[in-house]
């Protein structure tokens, strides 16, 4: 608590090195005027070779590398592949940092974004940090932001999350403008109140997981603008940079996709033009690859698959009692029969709902319909048991599979079991009439249930041919996963050998069972689609069976999509269990494999879905299936052949939009150059070792438990936030690190705290040059020798920052060598390898002032002049490329305005014709229709005015600061013998 008439003010640098903020009090404690120590040449100054060198390299350590090379991404506990730093290089050539990653499931998306965050912490331009993603994944993001980046992150998952972080902080303080890296809840974030206090101040960088529920909704013809999207919008404005991952970036509709690329920069969210424009749009606001496109490098030369192609099959249940048979013909008559009677009521779409939800879960187990059908006979025969129907959005969440917790989603279908009931008491008593018999046959049949005995089969053929194999098996609810359990207990092999894991679990509880089921004897990891986002088992497991077949084809893919995806080095074997004799799951069963031809042609499963989920066709029509008087084979046969038809359309029309074009190869060999130029990681390694064994002294670093492991004890002095009194196993070496958990090897990496704090030192030593408590002078001054016949030199060494629209652009460590006539020696970059020497030899203080005395002032003098003037032309070697650069971003900008003046001329004629069309009537609607695209063109204008702001400042490159001058390397020749 501050005192009483005393203030606090906390300033932000923008462009400093350490530290990043400043808390002022008002009035001070004490004034203490301190005087700038230049460098000076005496021989208290002079420094131990080994600590100057090792300052130097830890200063190397933490510098901003150019654009083409990377300073931060290569500091991940990742074992990187090429495709994955695409988006990181794409993201430093672009004016604003905004990038659409829309890679298919399982190719580490999230690693992705780690590595954009690293290297954007790196270079200063992500301080202040915010996350937003389902409320399933917020533990996965926290654990994999810990594991492989290092990265602590503070949870504001509801209002109780806040209220948790308000008690850490002082009265007043919003915690959403004081934390520097905040993990939120989509739908938290999405409540008005939230998102304006939340995005009050400014981010640096906004990362949004499964972005797709951003996008603007509905059809075509209807389409609608929901929370979500007014917050992506939001969120736009408020951040300097903005990346959104989704695995289904398009789904089927246009004005869906181009909702999301306009978030991205909506000058490039136009599909009218010449179709390379158009493909040129779609590449630089997104970038898209399939795991059928990746590849690597063998030793040998060649290339193998970075993700063993995966196999699919279903599994026919078969020999059913004639009553079974019956059964589920009775189920399907009775919901086709309840849907087409209620068309043309105002209860239509929540009856056909209802209806689809009892065929759904007739088709999953027999405790699933048993219970679906005791709670729609309650409330179609007691009026007490009945409910309100949900809200409109809610439904319409649940439709489109947008992210909600399982327990949301099981409550809502309740209620629409509940709410759907007919007004007419004829349609009532036809419904309980139906739904008796339904359950009377239900009672009769065996209690074996065909479904469950299949999934046990197989897990016994699986466990028959490997004893050591692991299987997750899916099920959408939460009945049929209780009977699956109750089997299970009843078979001596199975019996004890699974692991439960659906929603409504804790942090603490879902992290327990996902370790039993990788550590244990456990076999089976019964689940519900609680577990098919935030699970990642690709390194313990590659088989997957689904009791049934889920009429949403994306949530089948997401399923997948926890073993087959980046780790995975076994092939996934995807079964599934259906119904031949079901016409639903029949036709589920063909349109599943012809999604599977489909990955052929680099289409995935969400790019289609707009083409069969997105009108609510698909639901409809199976739920039709099997109704009086229809002849069921022939229908099957016409809604494969419809939805072939409509697909080979869609893919016709939108093949850009589609179609990955990230994984160029002329791309993929330049970042594969890339990694071997910038990131010779166990030599980086070893440099780092060495640097940080000689900043914190003798005995500090010594052999750990496992083999290139190190115990790091840290004195007092290096102590600073994050770091620990000691790390009893650590390791330099990513390639060591990457074989433990972060738990038991710490990986030091030049952002590791460890590291920070000796480069905090480092940077005291060097840039804040006052003396210190003792009064005594920094020592920046070192000598070593050099062989016999090498002309005596003295080593400058410089900080070169370089800037450019508001940003950090590179740093550099130049060493400018001066002999003692003045004549400048070596080149600035190469020199600085005259750092590094093992054996330095012994020079003493005197020696040195007896020598250099004379030509140290000179000297000093020519090595500031030309680490100016390197520093100049470097600055304009950057101005000449973002030049080019920008030249040809606003050439491109001019015919982007012209193709979306284009667009909008086209959208408001067949506006108009529509209207007149119409008759006399809608003369004022024309009128309307006309304002409403002029404001259309009046906003693209805008947006081409800002985006050319944008440009403009990225293009410019500022005039270089005046060189650091670190200290001075004295070069004295061997005497001779």
């Amino acid at each position: 608590m501050l005192g009483e008439g005393r203030s606090s003010v906390e300033l932000e640098a923008l462009d400093s090195e350490s530290p990043t903020s400043l808390t002022l009090l008002s009035p001070p404690d004490s004034v203490e005027i301190l005087e700038s120590s230049g460098l000076e040449l005496h021989a208290k100054a002079f420094e131990s070779f080994g600590a100057w060198s090792s300052a130097h390299r830890i200063l190397a350590a933490g510098l901003v590398r150019e654009t083409g090379l990377l300073s931060g991404a290569r500091f991940g506990r990742v074992v990187l592949e090429t495709y994955q730093l695409a988006p990181v290089l794409r993201l430093l050539a672009k004016p604003r940092p905004n990038l659409l990653i829309a890679d298919d499931v399982g190719l580490g998306k999230t690693i992705e974004a780690g590595l954009i965050l690293l290297e954007l912490m790196a270079r200063g331009r992500a301080r202040r940090v915010l996350i937003a993603a389902p409320p399933g994944l917020l533990d996965q993001w926290q654990e994999e932001l810990r594991e492989r980046f290092a990265l602590e992150v503070t949870v504001l998952e509801n209002a109780a999350g806040v209220a948790r972080e308000q008690t850490n902080l002082p009265a007043g303080v919003n915690p959403w403008d004081a934390l520097p890296r905040v993990l939120t809840s989509i739908d938290f974030l999405k409540r008005e109140t939230v998102r304006n206090r939340a995005l009050r101040k400014r981010w640096d960088l906004v990362i949004v997981d499964e972005a797709h529920a951003l996008a603007e909704s509905g059809t075509p013809t209807n389409p609608y603008k929901t929370q979500r999207h007014r917050l992506g919008q939001q969120l736009r404005e408020s951040s300097r940079g903005l990346v959104l991952l989704t695995a289904t970036p398009h789904n089927g509709y246009r004005h869906s996709f181009r909702s999301l690329l306009e978030l991205v920069d909506p000058t490039l969210a136009t599909f009218e033009g010449d179709g390379k424009d158009v493909e040129r749009r779609i590449e630089q606001a997104r970038i898209r690859r399939m795991k059928r496109q990746l590849k690597r490098r063998t030793p040998d030369g060649g290339e193998e698959p970075v993700f063993p192609d995966r196999r699919v099959l279903g599994i026919p249940v078969r020999g059913l009692l004639d009553e079974e048979r019956e059964l589920l013909a009775d189920v399907a008559r009775y919901c086709a029969g309840a849907a087409r009677a209620a068309r043309g009521t105002d209860t239509e779409d929540l009856v056909t709902f209802a209806m689809q939800i009892v065929k759904k879960r007739a088709l999953s187990s027999r405790r699933a319909l048993a219970t679906t059908i005791q709670r729609r006979l309650e409330a179609l025969q007691k009026e007490s048991a009945r409910e309100a129907p949900p809200e409109q959005a809610e439904l319409r969440d649940l439709q489109a599979g947008l992210p909600q917790s399982e327990i949301t989603a099981e409550r809502i279908a309740e209620r629409v079991l509940r709410s759907a009931i007919p007004e007419d008491e004829k349609r009532r008593k036809s419904e309980v009439k139906a739904l008796k018999a339904i359950r009377k046959k239900l009672d009769s049949l065996p209690t074996r249930d065909p479904k469950l005995e299949e999934v046990v089969a197989e897990i016994r053929r699986v466990l028959s041919e490997d004893p050591e194999e692991k299987l997750i098996v899916f099920t959408e609810y939460l009945d049929t996963l209780d009977a699956l359990l109750e089997r299970f207990e009843a078979d001596a092999e199975l019996r004890g050998r699974s692991v439960i894991l659906k929603g409504g679990l804790s942090r603490k509880q879902r992290g327990a069972r996902q370790r039993a089921f990788e550590e244990s004897h456990a076999r089976v990891l019964l689940a519900t689609d609680a577990a098919s986002e935030g699970l990642n088992l690709q390194r313990y497991c590659r088989r997957i069976l689904h009791v049934e077949l889920p009429w949403n084809p994306n949530r089948l893919e997401q399923r997948n999509g926890r073993v087959d995806r980046y780790g995975q080095n076994r092939q996934p074997e995807i079964r599934y269990c259906f119904y031949p004799e079901s016409p639903e799951e029949h036709v589920l069963h063909q349109l599943v494999g012809k999604l599977e031809e489909m990955r052929e042609d680099l289409i995935s499963t969400p790019d289609v879905l707009g083409v069969w989920m997105g009108d609510g066709t698909l639901e409809r029509e199976l739920t039709d299936l099997g109704a009086e008087g229809t002849h069921v084979a022939e229908r099957m046969e016409q809604l494969v052949r419809t939805f072939e038809d409509r697909t080979a359309e869609f893919i016709r029309d939108v093949q850009p939009f589609v179609v990955a074009g990230g994984a160029d190869a002329a791309e993929m060999r330049q970042i594969a150059g890339l990694l071997g130029h910038a990131e010779p990681l166990s030599t980086e390694g070893d440099t780092l070792e060495r640097a940080v064994r000689e900043a914190l002294g003798s005995g500090a670093v010594s052999p750990g438990p496992e083999p290139g492991t190190f115990r790091i004890d840290v004195s007092p002095a290096f102590r600073g936030a994050g770091v620990r009194p000691s790390y009893p196993a650590a390791a330099f070496d990513r390639g060591v690190a990457v074989r433990f958990k972060a738990e038991e090897v710490e990986l030091i990496t030049p952002l590791h705290p460890l590291v920070e704090a000796l480069l905090a030192d480092a940077r005291r030593r060097f840039l804040q040059i006052y003396p210190d408590q003792r009064g005594l002078t920094p020592r920046r001054l070192a000598a070593r020798r050099i062989p016999l016949g090498e002309q005596a030199s003295i080593l400058f060494t410089f900080l070169i920052r370089l800037t450019g629209g508001g940003d950090l652009v590179e740093e550099h460590l130049l060493a400018i060598r001066a002999g003692k006539d003045g004549r400048r020696l070596g080149d600035p970059l190469d020199n600085l390898r005259l750092i590094d020497c093992e054996n330095p030899g012994e020079v003493s203080p005197q020696a040195v002032l007896d020598q250099f005395g004379s030509a140290f002032e000179a000297s000093m003098s020519i090595a500031r002049q030309e680490a100016e003037a390197w520093a100049g032309r470097r600055a304009e070697e950057l101005r000449d490329h973002r030049r080019q650069q920008a030249a040809q971003l606003r050439r491109d900008l001019e015919v982007d305005l012209a193709d979306r003046l284009r667009e909008i001329d086209l959208e408001e004629r067949r506006g108009r014709s529509v209207v007149d069309d119409a008759g006399q009537q809608h003369l004022f609607e024309s009128r309307d229709l006309r304002v409403s695209f002029d404001a259309r063109r009046k906003s693209a204008q805008t947006q081409v005015d800002e985006r050319r702001k944008e440009i403009d400042a990225y293009e410019g490159v500022d005039e270089p600061a005046e060189p650091r001058l670190l200290g001075a390397l004295f070069l004295v020749p061997e005497e001779p013998r």
